[in-house]
């Protein structure tokens, strides 16, 4: 507590220490691609003669100021873009057309400080997909685009037809920990905490931007192992433009996908407007291992569909207003049938809309997200027990999630960038279990509320060699109106009696600093250190919801308080003339309140051949994780780019508070469901011939179970994808696992082994 307390005060004096500055005459304008018209981000524009400078924003806008006289010339320099020199004889806004030559070694990211900089000088290990890699790399979701990136394991091992992927982050399991981002605005679920991940198609993908480690000094809950910020593609500044795509691949898989866009001539600028739709289906395999199957393991399958639109409305050459959507129905098999003719299934609909708006407002460079999801989940599950008898059961329930995001920058001082801000979230559950073969009937409920309030400031020290960064954010939630109610129980669900429980209102709060510093002694060499706080509140189901789970019968926790973590991190980088650049970080993180579902010492009869514990998930664990993470990236010609990464992780719980009459001490353990090692190798070549994506893919031994009584075996994989244009015509095949090794998942469930699919696309 003593070393919080010491962090907070330094943090805290570091951010208020910013002094106002002196007025300067100013120069503002926009910088854009040549060939796509799209705003270019982290331009580095500079005074001719000088080394003052700054940075473009996510909208290609900067803004640079100068005690001299007009004219002056100002250097335009952008990775992978060729230089130019613009001459300046008025305070009129200016509009520069960069043409690209090259594929970029380094990319700028928003995601880590809210503030446009090159990976090089922010102080964290900072991972990016830029648009050649997504272009270039096998997918049929956009979490593959995530696979090789080091310290964060996907696992989506039934493919395509997999319910929905898991993604984790630095050896902590549970996809809730780590803060998934779409376009600035959050995905995570207040109700369960997983990630649609079907939502955003891969042809939408311009960016992604991953931080690695806490960041809830900046991004608050969620944010406890890394952020990753999918942004997606812009309108085109073009009259009229699309595509449409037609898709085929292995176990009966289909598609069609098609984007269509333009300008619409209204307002001063005209609006950019961009929609996107997709249909697809497949038969899918058998996962469960021959050596366990019986008549009721039947295939997988998938039927989804979905439609997105994204609206940009320039309002000056420095601000602009976008509006989105997202509209998505899918039906997947579980891979169980009995009697009914589609057999067990989950089904998910799903309607987001997000808006923002990027701009200036008396001095400060001001960012506004919101966002709005509701989600109807439909799942109907039958099957035979070991006695043989027959149970179907129905699950309904509609969740959703809205909120608000907003923050303004400034600098007071041509090395400072102070930022402040407010982020206000709210979400519900409401859910239903209907039981057709008893009298069964649950009705589950619970809000909760989240509101926050953050600041940061950014300091550049020693002629740009030094950067210095704080931040510290404050969030208070509540939770209120959880509701349960249990209608004519039997053992199907576990209760004895009819049931109506209000929990009470409940609420914590959460104070969470960063201070971090980047060096840069030289041009080949830049480290860093970094201290950072982050937490995971609880899940809104884990809060009022009392029902039969895998583990056997859970109990709701109306009083879960969030958990927490404390990371030390230092790293740094090596590059050498814009072609080979290699990045590495080592960390030690404690965490503290971890949620572990634990025994009560009571037990219930759920009508199978043997009682089922009763479980209640509680804040009992202390854990440690001690890990490293490395990349390395050569650009040897600007048509090749070479790729690999390797990291590793060791965790302990080192405290486990619960009842020893009845849990088993878990002191010592290592977390479960981990990979302790992962390794990938890239391999792109771009030419006029043929273009070729190879991927290999390592995920090392985790262990099965919290008391680490045995392991899932490591397994490696081989991935490709060639594709070529003739004209306005594309032509792409991916095959994924080429050698046809399939492996065992975490649920003893197969993955499908070799699995192809081709596509044609025609762009007009």
């Amino acid at each position: 507590m003593k070393k919080f307390l010491l962090l907070l005060l330094v943090v805290s004096t570091f951010i208020f220490t910013s002094v106002s500055a002196f007025a300067q005459s100013c120069i503002s304008g926009k910088v854009i691609d040549t060939d796509t018209g799209n705003p270019l981000q982290g331009v580095t524009v500079t005074i001719k003669g000088t080394t003052k400078g700054v940075v473009t924003d996510s909208l290609g806008r900067f803004k640079i100021c100068f005690s001299n006289a007009l004219p002056e010339t100002l250097v335009f320099n952008h990775l992978g873009y060729i230089s130019k020199e613009e001459k300046c004889d008025s305070y009129k806004a200016i509009l520069v057309e960069l043409k690209s030559k090259s594929i970029p070694i380094e990319q700028v990211v928003v995601t880590a400080t809210l503030n446009p900089e090159p990976t090089w000088e922010v102080p964290a290990m900072v991972s990016v997909v830029s648009k050649q890699v997504v272009q270039n790399t096998p997918t049929t979701n956009v979490d593959n685009l995530l696979e090789t990136i080091p310290g964060i394991f996907v696992n989506r091992s039934n493919g395509v037809f997999s319910k929905n992927a898991s993604v984790t982050m630095r050896g902590l399991d549970g996809t809730n920990r780590v803060l998934i981002l779409y376009d600035g605005a959050p995905l995570n679920k207040t109700s369960y905490g997983f990630i649609n991940w079907s939502l955003i198609s891969p042809d939408l993908v311009d960016q992604i931007e991953v931080v690695h480690g806490p960041s809830s000094a900046l991004f608050g809950n969620n944010a406890m192992a890394g952020v990753i910020n999918i942004r997606t593609k812009n309108p085109l500044d073009k009259p009229f433009y699309g595509d449409v795509t037609a898709e085929a691949g292995g176990l009966g898989l289909k598609g069609v996908r098609a984007t269509v866009g333009g300008k619409i001539p209204v307002l001063k600028k005209g609006i950019n407007v961009m929609t996107y739709g997709f249909w697809r289906e497949g038969d899918g395999y058998i996962a469960e291992p021959p050596a366990i199957r019986d008549s009721t393991n039947v295939p997988m399958y998938i039927k989804e569909k979905g439609a997105n639109f994204k609206i940009m409305v320039p309002t000056t050459d420095s601000a602009s207003f976008f509006v989105g959507g997202n509209l998505y129905e899918d039906k997947r098999g579980s891979g169980r049938k009995v009697y009914l003719d589609d057999g067990s299934y989950d089904a998910y609909t799903t309607s987001r809309l997000r808006f923002g708006y990027n701009g200036k407002l008396k001095g400060f460079l001001v960012d506004i997200y919101g966002f709005a999801q509701r989600e109807v989940y439909n799942r109907q599950n039958e099957s035979l027990n070991s006695s043989a008898e027959y149970k179907l059961y129905y699950t309904h329930q509609v969740s959703g999630d809205v909120g608000l995001w907003a923050n303004a920058s400034r600098s007071f001082f041509s090395n400072n960038d102070f930022t402040f801000g407010i982020d206000v979230k709210h979400g519900w559950m409401d859910a239903e279990d209907t039981y057709r073969t008893s009298t069964d009937y649950i009705e589950r409920d619970g809000k909760v509320t989240f509101a926050a309030a953050f600041v940061q400031d950014e300091q550049s020290l020693l002629n740009g060699k030094l950067k210095l960064l704080a931040g510290l954010r404050f969030d208070y939630a509540q939770f209120f109106d959880g509701y349960l109610n249990v209608v004519d129980p039997t053992k199907n669900t576990g209760f004895t009696s009819d049931t109506v429980a209000n929990f009470p209102t409940s609420s914590w709060q959460a104070v969470n600093p960063k201070l971090g510093l980047r060096y840069m002694p030289l041009n080949w060499l830049s480290v860093y250190a970094s201290v950072s706080t982050g937490f995971m509140p609880a899940k809104l189901d884990d809060l009022c919801s009392s029902r039969k789970i895998s583990k056997g019968f859970k109990l709701a926790n109306p009083n879960l308080k969030p958990e927490h973590l404390l990371t030390y991190e230092v790293g740094g980088g090596i590059r050498f003339n814009n072609v080979v650049r290699f990045d590495f970080t080592g960390y030690y993180s404690r965490g503290t309140d971890f949620q572990y579902f634990v025994s009560t010492g009571d037990s219930i009869d759920t009508g199978g051949t043997e009682l089922k514990p009763i479980v209640k998930r509680q804040n009992i664990t202390e854990v440690q994780v001690i890990g490293g993470e490395t990349s390395l990236k050569i650009t040897p010609y600007r048509w090749m780019l070479i790729k690999g990464s390797y990291s590793v992780n060791r965790s302990e719980i080192k405290k486990f508070d619960a009842d020893p009459a009845v849990n088993i001490d878990l002191s010592g353990k290592a977390l479960a469901e981990v990979p302790m090692e992962q390794a990938s190798v890239e391999f792109f070549v771009v030419n006029k011939v043929v273009n070729v994506g190879v991927i290999y893919k390592y995920i090392g031994d985790q262990w099965g179970d919290e008391v680490n009584s045995y392991k899932i075996s490591s397994w490696h994989t081989f991935d490709a994808r060639l594709w070529r244009e003739f004209g306005p015509f594309k032509a792409t095949v991916d095959v994924f696992n080429i050698f046809d090794k399939p492996y065992i998942d975490k649920k003893g469930l197969m993955s499908p082994g070799r699995f192809f699919q081709a596509s044609v696309s025609y762009k007009f």
